[in-house]
């Protein structure tokens, strides 16, 4: 039988051969070995010169060839770090992404002088926004909507794993007719943003593999989703409330122009962790539009 050494070398030279870039290459050798064997780096070091078990071996096999086809690695372990916190994932949902925990820093920063929070978010996917506010926010109630069965389920599914599923109220269906019972504190939302044009120069892991609904947002521009959120969520929040979105590159300007429009306060841009804007945030005035 192969060495653990042999299978890290032969994985990592067909990860590079597929395309996949020498730092994500070496990062995903470390973390399929992990996933198939439970040793982490430094045990996977000191066993290297020894053979590897037959069923391991097959298993880091099979991985291997699904990610030959560039189907996402996090479809094929079936879970992703968040918000330091270890998040199911499955195919037919969007990953989340290290980009969206900008949205959850920035509503937590909004909350943070709000007793018992009332939250709704728009687009749940897997759940990584709403259960990470609650997890964070051991006060806060969310109400979480999304028009994908597939979708609430794996958010259901991540917050019972939190411990946080009595404090989410999940909801079926479009979010216009999916609504809390009663006004909010925020409105957050990670919503379908990409212009369609934008398809061919995608990687293939998101083009080939992730839900176009949860990808391609409506109008020429993706710009859609900003408009009708912008315009119908306004009746959601209470005077003085939040209005929190992720937005993609080259859109906060765009957003906060549609925010403004719609008679939305104190826009503002906030920046990830590459200082690219990623946020774009704005207040309900105090008093009735």
């Amino acid at each position: 039988m192969p060495t653990l050494f042999e299978v890290r070398r032969d994985l990592f030279s067909a990860l590079l051969s597929a395309g996949i870039v020498e730092h994500e290459a070496r990062r995903e050798v470390e973390l399929i070995v992990e996933h198939v064997t439970g040793w982490k780096l430094a045990r996977q070091l000191v066993n290297d010169g020894k053979p590897l078990a037959p069923d391991w071996v097959d298993s880091i096999e099979s991985i291997k060839e699904q990610r030959l086809r560039r189907k996402p690695l996090q479809y094929l372990l079936g879970e992703t770090g968040f918000m330091g916190l270890t998040l199911a994932c499955a195919e037919g949902v969007l990953i989340p992404r290290p980009d969206t925990e900008t949205l959850v820093t920035v509503a937590l920063s909004y909350l943070s002088g709000v007793r018992e929070p009332k939250v709704f978010d728009v687009g749940s996917g897997s759940g990584a926004v709403a259960v990470s506010l609650l997890k964070l926010r051991s006060d806060a109630r969310i109400w979480a909507a999304d028009i994908s069965a597939l979708a609430v389920a794996l958010t259901l599914k991540n917050a019972r794993r939190q411990g946080v599923e009595d404090r989410l109220h999940l909801m079926c269906g479009d979010w216009l007719e999916c609504r809390p019972p009663e006004p909010v504190n925020m409105l957050v939302s990670n919503p379908p943003y990409i212009p369609s044009s934008q398809r061919p120069g995608l990687p293939p892991e998101v083009a080939d593999w992730e839900p176009e609904a949860a990808l391609f947002g409506p109008d020429e521009d993706g710009l859609g989703f900003f408009r009708q959120l912008s315009a119908e969520g306004k009746g959601l929040v209470l005077p003085g409330g939040v209005l929190a979105v992720e937005v993609g590159d080259g859109q906060a300007q765009a957003v906060c122009e549609i925010f403004q429009a719609n008679g939305w306060l104190q826009r503002e841009i906030h920046t990830d962790l590459n200082k690219l804007p990623r946020v774009v945030s704005a207040f309900r005035a105090t008093s009735p539009f």
